[in-house]
């Protein structure tokens, strides 16, 4: 699977594209904030991957809480997403795979699949907000039957 280029189009069954493009001053996100839970803010210190393709063999869901991820440096990242099936399992016909342009953030919605935010250009720092709900199953873990192999275009500099 060749990762396509992020865009708020593209995205939005799985959430939102955290970016501000445009003439407004400000731009709102409502999917963080949306459920009745205690969200939490973090920062995660993550290495680059060391070259493609990453291989997926496991991904999460949070059914409680939308969960966002705002890298604090330059730098492209991977973004690996699927919907969920009608009992609640990943549906891999709905994984997709994702580049950022190494000035957008995302906000997956509750439920939706995911697989770790992967820096591809350098190390990263990432600030992730998530809510906790406090009943035990805030995150729920997947093993895919078959690991899936991400490749991603090489930069092109203008």
């Amino acid at each position: 699977m060749v990762a396509e280029a992020l865009d708020g189009r593209g995205f939005a069954q799985f959430g939102e594209v955290l970016e501000n493009r445009g003439d407004t001053r400000r731009r709102d996100f409502s999917l963080q904030f949306a459920q009745e839970n205690g969200p939490r803010l973090w920062v995660n210190r993550i290495e680059p991957c060391a070259r493609a393709p990453i291989i997926v063999r496991e991904m999460e869901r949070h059914p409680h809480s939308a969960q966002s991820f705002i890298p604090m440096r330059g730098g492209r990242c991977l973004v690996v997403v699927g919907l969920s099936a009608a009992d609640g399992a990943l549906d891999p016909a709905t994984i997709r795979a994702f580049v950022t342009d190494g000035s957008q953030g995302v906000s997956y919605r509750p439920d939706v699949w995911h697989f770790a935010f992967t820096a591809i250009d350098g190390s990263n720092e990432v600030a992730v907000i998530m809510g906790y709900s406090g009943r035990g199953d805030d995150t729920v873990l997947t093993s895919l039957d078959e690991r899936i192999e991400i490749t991603w275009p090489m930069r092109v500099e203008a």
